[in-house]
């Protein structure tokens, strides 16, 4: 199936719903960083929940970086989303492949403790950020935590990635549910009971399911409005000139060590592994770049 996320909102009540089929996007992911498979599910599900906040965004060009910074072998995780669907992401450590644990990938192990943080920039002069412990390193159970603590929105998050016995992802996807206000008793329990009969994220896209049918089954049938259809997308923004831009940044004096030692520089961008050379020249150039900006801000 190809891959497609959904916004919608159930008729009559103020619940929002949004879900994803990511296998594409993962498998891209998984190929680019080399990823063994725990570690491929660990950047998947992020991936997904980036993609999934990304389309909560009310304009195309708002983003969002979410960065899970831990203890566990992964050392990091690392994604970028933005409202038209578009995600990319890296990790710490991508080589990192634990022993199954209930007969699932152990995210959680290759996690362990830490923090996620998350930076949205809605378009204003600054962006919001917020940051909460981990609660399992699972990432689903993480981000439900943060919508509770910093946002206060009660949420229901889920997420999947499948890797196949020959180490290959061949199934994601995730969905995101936001109660935005008091509902009444017997919809609560409905909906808890719904969540909880609803099979994994996993087996609902190897069956085929669309994402507007995870949400249903997840909300127990509910009527939904679907008001966003998009087609999320791996896309690196990196560029010889954001890199050049970013090698300015650094400064006068860290680019004068690199300039002297006239030999060339190789920068990889973390994200989509694009090699970017700069000859002694080109470093020559930039640090007089660098030496002006520092000279026009005294």
């Amino acid at each position: 199936m190809t891959d497609t996320v959904i916004s919608t909102v159930v008729e009559g009540e103020d619940i929002y719903g949004v879900a994803a089929i990511t296998t594409q996007v993962v498998q891209e992911a998984q190929r680019l960083r080399g990823a063994c498979p725990t570690a491929s599910a660990a950047l998947g599900r992020l991936l997904t929940g980036g993609v999934l906040m990304g389309c909560l965004c009310k304009d195309l060009t708002h983003r969002i970086a979410l960065q899970v910074t831990c203890k566990g072998p992964i050392q990091k995780i690392h994604v970028e989303a933005n409202g038209a669907g578009q995600v990319r992401g890296y990790l710490g450590q991508p080589v990192v492949n634990l022993p199954s644990r209930r007969g699932k990938l152990d995210v959680g192990g290759a996690v362990g403790k830490g923090v996620l943080h998350v930076m949205r920039d809605v378009g204003h002069r600054e962006a919001s950020t917020g940051a909460v412990p981990l609660v399992s390193g699972e990432i689903a159970e993480d981000l439900a935590a943060y919508f509770a603590q910093s946002e206060q929105i009660p949420s229901a998050v889920s997420l999947g990635v499948f890797v196949s016995p020959d180490q290959q992802v061949t199934a994601a996807g995730g969905f995101l549910i936001q109660f935005h206000a008091t509902l009444p008793d017997d919809l609560i329990l409905h909906i808890e009971q719904s969540l909880a009969a609803v099979p994994s994220v996993t087996n609902m896209v190897r069956e085929g399911c669309t994402p507007q049918e995870m949400l249903q089954r997840a909300l127990g049938g509910l009527p939904l409005n679907v008001v966003r259809t998009l087609t999320p997308q791996w896309a690196c923004r990196c560029s010889r000139t954001r890199v050049s831009q970013t090698l300015v940044a650094l400064g006068a004096d860290e680019l004068r060590q690199l300039a002297t030692g006239q030999r060339h520089e190789h920068v990889r961008c973390e994200f989509c592994g694009t090699t970017y050379d700069f000859t002694p020249a080109e470093l020559d150039a930039l640090l007089h770049e660098a030496m002006a900006v520092e000279q026009g801000s005294v």
